[in-house]
């Protein structure tokens, strides 16, 4: 019941979230037409990649630790490893976009043709590392409903509200208003932090520990934010920006049916790590199982709206839209294979097997690459749909064989 309630709460603040992200979508498509739409896509795409790079792939490490020392009532430990990975975090995000701008000084051609607006996006990444991280901090003390307003619902909020009074025509004032957003997300993130608990600036968390938690979830991150969008990036390469658009559009409907995934995730993964600490495998086999099954409860009365009326859903982003239906179809069939395999990432990373999946996920993007490589410059949008459904479903069934392995649990079971 507690996994329950916590998932309905995540569930709705999800919606909301989700809600405004495809209000947000649909006006700076009809706002700014398919072409500069899809520069917007191709540079949030470049973002969500830099902001995994910065995270240093700490996210998960303070999830997990954050939750064990909040158990244990030990409040000096909580306080070190936050404090150390924000430190760690921003100094290198300061460092990097240090030198992707130097990049885009001197070969202003990989991001394309009038790229100044993309130091606005650029410049948002430090902001966006530090929120995930607290955010992550703030969901293993079990603030579910906080964790999720600060790290999905604010920022998407604010832009659209500043995009509601400006009105950008273009991708520069565009670019701008993203910018003004991340920041006010920061600093109400900052504030709860310190507000809430009892905060304290102690560093002293073991950095060999930190390191070897970190070392191998850094490539895990990194790839896995790569995999969910390596469709744009191979179209930003060899696609148009109106197909980048279109598909941008598409996998951002069509990961609709993943909200509920992640809304579970808040709640279940804390738990995880707290049942295998506490080496109550039972109890983990059972949170496994409860958390599939609300997921895909949840997420059947989507799809089926998604794979009914794809036309419809398209066409509130403009009539042009409306072509893609097949590649939403698609696209949201491939993310019901990932619901329905469940929670396997969250579950390897809370347990200790972190490694495996990060080599699971690697397989996975290096097969899709070689695949990408050879499609997308032939059939540039559903060769992106067959990458990003291939890195979907290689990681799931590489991943769930490790589980069933090493923790005897069946992923593709609902027992």
């Amino acid at each position: 019941m507690s996994l329950l309630r916590g998932s309905a709460v995540a569930l709705v603040l999800k919606v909301t979230s989700a809600f405004v992200s495809f209000v947000v979508a649909a006006s700076i498509t009809r706002n700014l037409g398919t072409d500069q739409a899809g520069q917007y896509f191709y540079a949030t795409s470049l973002v969500i990649l830099f902001v995994s790079i910065c995270g240093l792939g700490l996210n998960n490490s303070v999830l997990k630790y954050v939750a064990i020392f909040y158990t244990n009532n030990n409040n000096q430990m909580l306080n070190a490893i936050v404090n150390k990975s924000v430190l760690w975090s921003a100094v290198f995000s300061l460092f990097f976009i240090s030198i992707a701008t130097l990049i885009m000084k001197f070969f202003p051609s990989l991001f394309g043709e009038d790229n100044q607006y993309f130091y606005f996006f650029l410049l948002s990444v430090p902001a966006l590392t530090i929120i995930a991280l607290i955010s992550h901090a703030i969901q293993a003390k079990g603030h579910i409903a906080m964790s999720m307003i600060i790290a999905g619902l604010i920022q998407p909020l604010s832009f659209l509200i500043i995009n509601l009074v400006t009105g950008p025509q273009e991708i520069g004032p565009l670019a701008m208003s993203y910018l003004y957003s991340v920041l006010l997300a920061l600093s109400l993130c900052i504030i709860f932090w310190l507000i809430n608990g009892e905060f304290s600036f102690n560093i002293n968390f073991d950095t060999r520990v930190l390191s070897a938690s970190c070392s191998s979830l850094l490539v895990f991150q990194v790839f896995q934010q790569f995999n969910t969008v390596i469709g744009q990036l191979f179209l930003g390469v060899w696609g148009t920006n109106t197909q980048v658009a279109l598909f941008a559009v598409s996998i951002k409907v069509a990961a609709f049916t993943s909200f509920i995934m992640f809304a579970v995730n808040r709640v279940v993964a804390p738990k995880f790590a707290s049942l295998f600490a506490d080496e109550d495998y039972e109890g983990l086999k059972n949170a496994v199982s409860q958390s599939k099954k609300i997921m895909l409860l949840a997420t059947l009365p989507l799809i089926s709206c998604l794979m009914i009326f794809p036309d419809f859903v398209l066409g509130i982003f403009g009539d042009e839209y409306r072509a893609s239906a097949p590649v939403l179809r698609v696209l949201a069939l491939i993310q019901f294979f990932a619901v329905w395999v469940g929670s396997v990432s969250y579950l390897l990373i809370m347990t200790g097997q972190e490694k495996s999946h990060r080599n699971n996920v690697i397989i996975a993007t290096f097969i899709s690459c070689v695949v990408g490589f050879v499609l997308v410059p032939i059939y540039p949008l559903w060769g992106a749909v067959m990458i990003s459904g291939l890195c979907v479903t290689i990681t799931a069934f590489l991943s769930s064989r490790v589980v069933s392995k090493e923790l005897n649990i069946n992923m593709f079971s609902l027992s």
